[in-house]
């Protein structure tokens, strides 16, 4: 097994790229267990109960509008998403749309950092995706894109949006799917929002959709923007 060690690692929260301030970023998932024992057993009975999952971040202060960004998305549902490598086209990505629940606003020791910690849960479920793309453009495009698979019926296709940075007028990105890696005939399947300035947004489309390839497609107007996109089926 390969180890690594965490360094030079984006995350995204909402507009943030979250690894631009925190020095520790993690989630917990898994199940609550609810007791089914009977009258007749001799051992504790548990059935797996709903999913559960919770993510944190220390992150250090700047008090500028980045702190004003995690006070104000308190009680807000934002996409996250935490990449495993350097944030790379095609490396693992878990990605989820997450309810931030708290934020400290100010913390700290005399001769320390100043620092600020936020943590929620979530709001849907955990998916286990990759990045399709992560970096800034000023020119129309499409990504080369990435054999995901089907979507079987009981199956969604998702995508996270995070725009970070925004220097331009307009950008609209489709989430597009062929059977095929040239993509001589693609369709679209999840429309983002148009960004005008940064933005983020979480989509999700069920299936079944036998097309195996996915991609983006992207129109940018009047400069340039930085964005990542996340793409995942559950």
């Amino acid at each position: 097994m390969a180890t690594q060690v965490v360094k030079n690692r984006p995350s995204w929260l909402g507009s943030l790229n979250i690894g631009d301030y925190a020095s520790t970023l993690a989630m917990e998932y898994g199940a609550e267990a609810a007791d089914n024992t009977v009258l007749t057993d001799v051992y504790r009975s548990n059935a797996g109960g709903l999913l559960t999952f919770g993510f944190s971040a220390d992150t250090y202060a700047d008090y500028t509008d980045t702190d004003l960004a995690i006070f104000n998305g308190v009680n807000t549902a934002v996409p996250l998403t935490f990449a495993t490598g350097t944030g790379a086209d095609d490396e693992a990505a878990f990605m989820i749309n997450a309810l931030q629940v708290s934020a400290t606003p100010i913390s700290g020791t005399v001769g320390d950092m100043a620092g600020t910690n936020i943590s929620g849960n979530a709001v849907g479920r955990l998916v286990k995706g990759i990045i399709e793309f992560n970096a800034s453009s000023s020119t129309n495009g499409a990504t080369t894109g990435s054999q995901l698979g089907a979507v079987s019926a009981v199956q969604s296709i998702y995508a996270n949006l995070h725009v970070t940075a925004a220097a331009g007028s307009t950008l609209d990105i489709i989430v597009q799917s062929d059977n095929n890696s040239g993509f001589t005939s693609p369709t679209s399947r999840l429309v983002f929002n148009q960004a005008t300035g940064v933005a983020s947004e979480n989509l999700s489309l069920a299936g079944a959709i036998t097309d195996d390839y996915w991609r983006i497609s992207y129109t940018i107007t009047g400069g340039s923007f930085t964005f990542a996109v996340a793409l995942g089926i559950v």
